[in-house]
């Protein structure tokens, strides 16, 4: 920690657990960093290279990240409510389904060919087998500011995106399967070839089939 906060550059260090709310690293290098459990709530990493990182379980809420790059970076149950990824690529980052977006600043951010579904909450046992199974779902982008971003080719299918900005997002072959978009804000956004079936739209209408780049309301 003393090498990272003197240098901020610690490529590889093993800081799991480690307490660094509020650090001032604006640029840091934490390339292949295990940052597992971290605690770097408001912590400013502006344009900091996270490529390779774990950062399963850190506490990254109300953190500067802006510019980031998160190539390669484990986001496994990252808690990122109200950070701050304007402009952030997070392009090849894994299990974005399993962190935490709401109320982030997303604007402009790269997340293209992103996936933000996956395996959701708690792993259960089978007591019969033995074996272990996750049920499906997708990310909370609750209000999560996109203005701008590109999600084209994104995997978003039955997110929680109630109250997300889209204006101007690109959109474009995107899937929203079973997303709930209630209250969102589409304005300008790209919506050319996006998948909608099973969705909630803006004003609580279900997609049915044939939902593609607009909503048509399910036959009662």
């Amino acid at each position: 920690m003393r090498t990272l906060l003197a240098t901020r550059a610690c490529n590889g260090c093993q800081l799991a657990g480690a307490r660094l709310e509020g650090a001032a690293l604006p640029g840091a290098q934490l390339r292949q960093a295990m940052l597992r459990e971290a605690r770097l709530a408001q912590a400013n990493l502006r344009g900091a290279d996270l490529t390779g990182a774990s950062l399963t379980s850190t506490d990254l809420r109300r953190a500067d990240l802006q510019g980031a790059r998160f190539d390669g970076a484990y986001l496994t149950g990252a808690q990122l409510q109200d950070a701050n990824l304007e402009g952030a690529d997070l392009r090849s980052a894994y299990a974005l389904d399993g962190a935490d977006f709401q109320g982030a600043n997303l604007r402009g951010a790269q997340l293209a060919g992103s996936k933000f579904f996956g395996p959701a909450g708690p792993y259960q046992r089978t007591e019969r087998t033995h074996a272990y199974s996750v049920p499906s779902g997708g990310s909370n982008l609750q209000r999560a500011d996109l203005r701008s971003a590109d999600l084209s080719e994104a995997v978003l299918s039955y997110c929680n995106l109630q109250g997300a900005r889209f204006q101007g997002a690109h959109l474009r072959d995107a899937s929203l399967e079973g997303a709930d978009l209630r209250g969102a804000e589409l304005l300008e956004a790209d919506l050319r070839g996006v998948q909608l079936e099973h969705a909630t739209w803006v004003d609580g209408t279900r997609c049915g089939p044939g939902s593609v780049g607009r909503c048509v309301p399910l036959k009662p």
